[in-house]
């Protein structure tokens, strides 16, 4: 009886911890969705997280790179047509925080998250 206890506790554990591995917000572009949906489990997609941010006056999704695999990985900023707008952060002097002439993490506005490796 215990050793079946522990069998559905560890089920009902791995299937909560993997929640939001399975969830990405439905309401975003086709192909934001669609490039999540089809990457998150490769294990040489190094993003942890896309979150929609308001970057000159325009929704936009950012593909946050995963710190634990990848120490000084860019961010790509990626428009509602699916077209990469710039990429910030990694390795670099002081352009690599523009973004079509801005500073991505002063002018962003984070909306929301809508999907995290962990």
């Amino acid at each position: 009886m215990k050793q079946l206890s522990a069998i559905i506790f560890c089920v009902l554990a791995t299937s909560l911890s993997s929640c939001k591995k399975c969830t990405v917000a439905g309401d975003i572009p086709a192909c934001i969705k669609n490039n999540i949906e089809n990457n998150r489990d490769k294990e040489n997609w190094y993003v942890a997280s896309v979150e929609e941010y308001r970057f000159q006056n325009k929704l936009v999704y950012a593909f946050n790179p995963d710190h634990k695999i990848i120490a000084d990985g860019a961010t790509f900023v990626i428009s509602l047509q699916c077209d990469t707008l710039c990429t910030v952060g990694g390795f670099g002097g002081p352009d690599i925080l523009l973004c079509n002439g801005d500073n991505f993490s002063q002018k962003a506005v984070l909306v929301r998250k809508v999907w995290s490796k962990y």
